[in-house]
């Protein structure tokens, strides 16, 4: 079985023991769509065609409403096909990721205009996971 350190905010959360939390199974695959859809591409110079190009490519644009939510849906899509291909690779390297933890594919994207803030979109994505569970995933990304 696989694990992460687990972040909240970007920081290491520590837990009730005072040893550092981690992550497992769908709460680990919800971390690592969270991870891969936020980072910027190219933003791991170890790793440069890890992350999302949402927020470069929409940063600054006056698009039609309608023509970027086609755009990110794309670029979602996208950057979790990077993140099933990066499993399959573990999976190849005898590291075990389980049947929670891996994509086996996407049953929605949704991108909203906040209504409070039009410079905000909120995204929610749900994944379906090789064990059969629906795994949300939820942020906002500001242009």
């Amino acid at each position: 079985m696989s694990f992460d350190l687990k972040l909240e905010q970007g920081d290491i959360r520590i837990g009730s023991n005072g040893d550092i939390a981690t992550v497992e199974n769908g709460e680990k695959l919800t971390q690592d769509l969270l991870k891969i859809l936020t980072t910027e591409i190219g933003a791991n110079s170890f790793f440069p065609a890890y992350g999302s190009p949402i927020t470069q490519s929409m940063i600054g644009r006056a698009f039609d409403q309608v023509f970027f939510k086609s755009i990110a849906d794309s670029q979602l899509r996208f950057s979790v096909a990077n993140l099933q291909r990066l499993q399959a690779e573990q999976m190849k390297n005898n590291q075990v990721v389980t049947a929670q933890e891996q994509i086996a594919a996407i049953q929605s994207v949704d991108v909203n205009q906040n209504d409070i803030d039009p410079r905000f979109f909120n995204i929610n994505l749900v994944v379906v996971s090789k064990a059969f569970r629906r795994v949300p995933a939820s942020f906002s990304v500001s242009l």
